[in-house]
């Protein structure tokens, strides 16, 4: 579950969804929170960023792929987004 606390900075901050774009951010070291889903199949889409932001220590939060759906405001289940 993701804190409301969280969930209110990705109202008015710029994010960016989907995993292949989290981890780009978190590459170009633009990521300052990720949400991460913990209900993804299979898993392995998600591995490479749990990795990430523990090297990285960039805060991070799981979820399910509706909750942060519906955090960021995207139509579809996401897997994961960040706030930069």
């Amino acid at each position: 579950m993701i804190p409301n606390e969280i969930a209110e900075k990705f109202e008015n901050g710029e994010m960016w969804a989907g995993a292949n774009q989290t981890m780009r951010m978190i590459d170009n070291g633009s990521a300052k929170i990720v949400l991460i889903a913990d209900d993804v199949i299979p898993e392995e889409i998600v591995l490479p960023l749990k990795t990430a932001v523990k090297e990285r220590k960039i805060e991070h939060y799981f979820g399910t792929k509706a909750e942060i759906s519906k955090i960021v405001k995207c139509p579809r289940p996401t897997s994961a987004a960040c706030l930069i």
